[in-house]
């Protein structure tokens, strides 16, 4: 795996970073790791939604129309 290191990070970037990092139970370097991966798989379109196109494109015409259903769903209870 590649290393990477990044200087001269703005003192109220490297705060924020610390602070959305621990709300998602991360260290600042795990989530630099997960920034990055997220922006590279959408520029490449390697995400879920792109493999799904990739493997049933085509199945379905393209002039097929779907509505997602919002109605709310009751939330689960663990009891």
């Amino acid at each position: 795996m590649g290393q990477m290191t990044v200087r001269n990070i703005p003192d109220d970037d490297y705060r924020a970073l610390k602070r959305v990092a621990a709300e998602n139970n991360r260290s600042a370097e795990a989530e630099v790791r997960f920034a990055i991966a997220q922006i590279v798989r959408r520029e490449t379109g390697s995400g879920f939604g792109s493999k799904l196109n990739a493997k049933y494109g085509g199945v379905i015409d393209d002039d097929f129309q779907f509505e997602r259903d919002k109605t709310a769903s009751e939330p689960m209870v663990f009891e």
